[in-house]
């Protein structure tokens, strides 16, 4: 039996559930106009208070976690194939507030070439400014 949060009656199960749900969100893609296999998604992180950095803020690797994983599954679809990131590179433009989500989490590839594709992703204000933004290179992966 899991023990439980005695201020919430909250299992200890539950609580991590809830915790790493938020920093795997479901995506939705579609495929941008054209007909170059590009394709968008977006999603929405609602930070927990577990994932406080500085107080009131959502701390930076979790947001580089949000990002990477939403990228991942833009890339994904864009590539038909199980992928690894490559290079993800992270600009902080303004703090994370615990009580400032849900946000939105939008992303969009370039053309895919043949094994990889550049997903360009960000996490936005209410207002629709970027918060987070993150570019990176995700590779085509098989099992051997």
């Amino acid at each position: 039996m899991d023990p439980t949060d005695a201020n919430s009656g909250e299992s200890a199960r539950d609580a991590v559930q809830r915790v790493m749900s938020q920093l795997y969100p479901d995506v939705t893609i579609s495929p941008l106009p054209g007909n170059d296999g590009a394709v968008s998604g977006s999603a929405s992180y609602a930070p927990q208070r577990e994932h406080t950095g500085a107080p009131g803020w959502v701390q930076g690797g979790l947001a580089a976690t949000v990002l990477d994983f939403v990228s991942a599954r833009i890339a994904k679809a864009a590539l038909d194939s199980s992928v690894a990131t490559g290079t993800l590179d992270v600009r902080y433009r303004q703090p994370l507030l615990i009580d400032g989500g849900p946000y939105e989490v939008v992303g969009s590839t370039e053309t895919p070439r043949s094994r990889t594709v550049r997903v360009h992703a960000s996490i936005l204000s209410a207002e629709g400014r970027p918060l987070v933004e993150a570019s990176g290179l995700f590779v085509a992966v098989t099992r051997d």
